[in-house]
């Protein structure tokens, strides 16, 4: 950052000392004829001059120019000290009574890396962003007026730090009657994390959710990488491979949104996942049974020697070791990883994010990044990636979920037979139009009560036999979500009609009871229940029963 020479300081300075000099030399001469008078009696006159006390320049008369000067420089030297003090002193609370009436902007709570990292991606995207120390300073972070929170502390000691903040923060909110309508909590442990989504998903309130950096960054990357691969000339080739460097959460959760990713890919397109890390064997083994699209939708082998033990040739390595140095060394001196094309080798900086600078351009750069084929990212830049019309720095579970049920949707027509935009439904979700977008998230919204119907709820994943809806129970829950797209779609203007008309919303099963649906309809209510399984198990979330065999009679009807 350029910086600009202080010359108010230098000028100030410069004000002083001639002041000084000149009043201690009109003070020498107009005193001379003083007798006893020394050298600190000049001094000492010369310093009251800026507080107007010096009696021999006080008396007016005949005084040297010098001594003039300095009698009119010197105070007014003392008075612009005095207006820059003041200013200085009541700058931080005129700025805290601004911030506090301010409008439309984030608050980034704590002092720490996750706090900077959310800060920058939403600064970035053009957001204005506050900062609070701690929950005691949301309210000169403006948190009445503010459009969302980040809780990012140190929760390395007391893992419910941010969640308090954010309880602290909710309740602020619902007192002052305005605030963020969007909370959010970072959790550093992703098991927790994972824990607190499925409890805030089972009460139907949007608007909170719990995250973990590492996750939302890789996440980002997986998406990313997924579909410059997705979308290159020719397309993915019949088997792409990686490999993954590192066992950390973000080597984790990156494997994991490869593998959430791919399965758009289509039929006869495979992606090989080897990860790389002394602990290989048992972090493979965990995530196959924490996550049903690393078991089902990618080949995920471990190498547990760095460098060795890998299936042939990968066309893009990930080094993302939890310890940084580690990484960088890594990519440095594991030669064997750089047998891939241009930009195959990824490199994760966050702490060392300013080294990134030093791969850069031809013009710029102090480090070779391997004629190319070394990209260095941030999770900064990842979480900036896409831009955000609302200061939000990523999607909450609520979106998240309800860009799986879209993409289980895709995944399905294509295996039918449907071609990209044969039907409005049929792009990516970030080209969906806003009310289908809308009917998805009501899908989830509605989930809790659903499930509520067969005594049933959401929980972390423990690789327990899966709940199966059949029969009466299948039906039952079928008709729920039926009830639940006709009640979205009615919100949103469409009506009933003899024929279809997405332009003029016109549909003609509206109004009509699930008994009545044609057998296709009804089928495809059925399988939107028989997927919630397989959806939830992408989350790392089931459905458990609060009993074997609940009782009918006992159900909580909505």
């Amino acid at each position: 950052m350029k910086r600009t020479f202080p010359w108010t300081r230098v000028g100030f300075a410069a004000l002083v000392l001639v002041s000084l000099g000149l009043g201690s030399w009109g003070l020498a001469l107009d005193t001379d004829h003083q007798p006893g008078r020394t050298w600190y009696d000049v001094v000492y006159q010369g310093l009251q001059l800026f507080v107007m006390g010096a009696d021999p320049a006080s008396g007016g008369g005949e005084l040297s120019w010098q001594l003039q000067v300095a009698r009119f420089l010197a105070p007014g030297t003392a008075v612009y000290a005095l207006f820059e003090a003041a200013r200085v002193l009541f700058t931080g609370e005129l700025r805290r009574m601004r911030d506090r009436r301010a409008r439309g902007h984030a608050v980034v709570v704590g002092q720490t890396d996750a706090a900077d990292t959310v800060t920058a991606a939403l600064e970035a995207a053009g957001h204005r962003v506050l900062r609070a120390a701690d929950a005691t300073g949301l309210l000169d972070a403006g948190l009445p007026g503010a459009t969302v929170l980040y809780a990012c502390g140190d929760d390395s000691t007391d893992a419910t730090a941010n969640v308090l903040t954010v309880a602290e923060a909710e309740e602020a909110v619902r007192r002052a009657g305005s605030g963020p309508t969007r909370l959010y909590a970072h959790v550093s442990d992703p098991d927790l994390g994972v824990a607190l989504q499925a409890r805030h998903l089972s009460c139907a309130e949007p608007g909170v959710d719990f995250f973990t950096l590492d996750v939302i960054a890789a996440q980002a990357l997986a998406a990313r990488e997924v579909r410059h691969l997705l979308d290159a000339p020719g397309g993915p080739g019949p088997l792409t491979r990686v490999a993954v460097v590192g066992s950390g959460e973000f080597a984790k959760a990156l494997v994991v949104g490869l593998a959430r990713e791919w399965e758009l890919a289509g039929d006869g397109v495979r992606l090989a996942v080897d990860l790389m890390a002394d602990d290989a064997v048992a972090v493979v083994e965990s995530l196959r049974a924490r996550w049903s699209p690393v078991a089902e939708k990618i080949e995920l082998r471990a190498a547990p020697a760095l460098g060795r033990g890998s299936h042939g040739r990968p066309d893009l390595v990930y080094v993302c070791d939890a310890d940084e140095g580690t990484s960088l060394r890594v990519a440095l001196t594991v030669t064997n990883l750089w047998h891939g094309g241009p930009g195959s080798l990824v490199l994760l900086l966050d702490g060392l994010a300013g080294l990134t600078r030093a791969f850069g351009t031809e013009a710029s750069r102090v480090l070779d990044d391997l004629d190319g084929r070394l990209r260095t990212v941030t999770m900064r830049d990842l979480l900036a990636d896409v831009e955000r019309e609302e200061a939000r720095a990523h999607a909450d579970m609520y979106e998240r979920i309800a860009r799986s049920v879209h993409h289980v949707y895709l995944r399905n027509q294509r295996e039918r037979g449907v071609g990209w935009g044969e039907v409005p439904a049929m792009v990516r979700w970030e080209d969906l139009p806003e009310d289908l977008r809308a009917s998805n998230r009501g899908w989830v919204v509605g989930l809790p009560a659903r499930l509520a119907r067969m005594g049933a709820t959401i929980a972390p994943r423990d690789g327990a036999p899966e709940v199966v809806f059949e029969g009466e129970e299948l039906d039952r829950l079928a008709e729920a979500e039926h009830e639940l797209w006709e009640s979205v779609r009615v919100a949103q203007g469409w009506r009933t009609g003899p024929v279809r008309d997405d332009a003029a919303k016109v549909h003609p099963m509206i109004g009509v009871p699930w008994s009545q649906l044609p057998p296709e309809n009804q089928e495809k209510d059925r399988d939107v229940v028989r997927l919630l399984p397989e959806i939830l198990a992408e989350f790392g979330l089931e459905v458990v029963r609060y009993e074997r065999n609940p009782v009918p009679e006992l159900a909580v009807e909505v």
